[in-house]
This record gives structure tokens, C-alpha cells and sequence, in this order.
């Protein structure tokens, strides 16, 4: 498993919480992280956590035409809220439910049966 390195670091509270920025080869994401000890600088494993997932489908039909499913189904990844995303990405484990988008790894758990590609958007993303 590839590893993400940590930009910066913003401070919530005395008890550790932070919003992490994380930083792949081709983007950078804020997660928040309760009890944060990390450092900035420090790399960490790329798997990263969708909270509130308000959507995880299919960004296309079966039978759809190769070049429509291509531009549905193209990576991307945008900012949504505070913390959350929207995107679309390559099922990477089917049985664990992870999705790789923009260099990251989020772990849902659970995708569409069959998909090799899903559209998601969540409200929040954790590190743990």
C-alpha cells in the first residue's frame, strides 16, 4: 500500500482534533482526525475513511456506449462541505470496499456488486 504525506496540520482543540491535509502524487484532501498525534511531514498509510456516504453507485448503465461510460466513469475528486467529497473511482478491492480516486484510498467498505467504477459523495472523510 502506497503511503500519503502530511502538508499541514490545523488544531481544533486542546484534545487533539485536527483537520489533516494529506497530500498523493496528483492531489491533496483534508481529513478530519480525533486524537491527532501526527506530525506534518510524516507519511501514513493511504486508506482513508468516508463518514455520512450519501451516495456509491454505478456512474453508469451496462449498456451504455464505451465512450459514454469513459466520460462518466473519468476520475475525479472535488471538495464538498467542510470535509466531505465528491468523485468518481476504480474499485480497487471489491470484497473490502475500497476505491482509489486522484491517488487516494477510500475505504467504504462496501461498493456495488460487479462495479469496477463507482461514483461517491460523502460528507465527511476521517483519518484514523
Amino acid at each position: 500500500m502506497s503511503h500519503l504525506t502530511i502538508s499541514s496540520i490545523n488544531w481544533l482543540s486542546d484534545g487533539g482534533d485536527a483537520d489533516v491535509t494529506l497530500s498523493s502524487d496528483v492531489a491533496t484532501v483534508v481529513a478530519f482526525c480525533f486524537q491527532c498525534s501526527y506530525k506534518v511531514g510524516q507519511t501514513v498509510p493511504n486508506l482513508l475513511h468516508p463518514v455520512m456516504v450519501d451516495e456509491l453507485e454505478s456512474p453508469y448503465l451496462q449498456d451504455w456506449p464505451a465512450d459514454k461510460k469513459a466520460l462518466a466513469g473519468a476520475e475525479r475528486l472535488k471538495c464538498h462541505g467542510s470535509y466531505g467529497y465528491r468523485g468518481c473511482g476504480e474499485v480497487i478491492d471489491q470484497a473490502e470496499g475500497l476505491v482509489q480516486a486522484r491517488g487516494f484510498v477510500f475505504n467504504f467498505g462496501d461498493v456495488p456488486a460487479g462495479a469496477e467504477t463507482v461514483r461517491f459523495q460523502f460528507d465527511r472523510l476521517d483519518i484514523w
